[in-house]
């Protein structure tokens, strides 16, 4: 098993993903990704940014949809996901 295959399957084990709070969290996120992304034999930045975007624009999807579950159980309201199964 590879380096990045270790690293995405313990990413992919861990219960709740990091919140990104800070420019420097959002930075170092980015960083490692971008790493993973380097050593899975990537030529150029300009191959993997579209799969660092779409990283990102899931990891926001996701830390929303978090915020307006909690808000929905604290309201006492049903609440369904953008993406649900299998997709999610």
């Amino acid at each position: 098993m590879s380096t990045s295959d270790k690293t995405l399957e313990t990413t992919k084990k861990s219960k709740a993903p990091k919140s990104i709070a800070s420019t420097q969290s959002l930075s170092s996120f980015v960083k490692t990704i971008c790493d993973v992304m380097r050593r899975s034999n990537y030529v150029s930045a300009l191959q993997y940014v579209p799969e660092l975007t779409w990283i990102l624009f899931l990891r926001i999807l996701d830390a929303q949809e978090q915020k307006a579950r909690e808000e929905a159980e604290a309201l006492g309201n049903d609440y369904s996901p953008a993406l649900s199964a299998p997709y999610r």
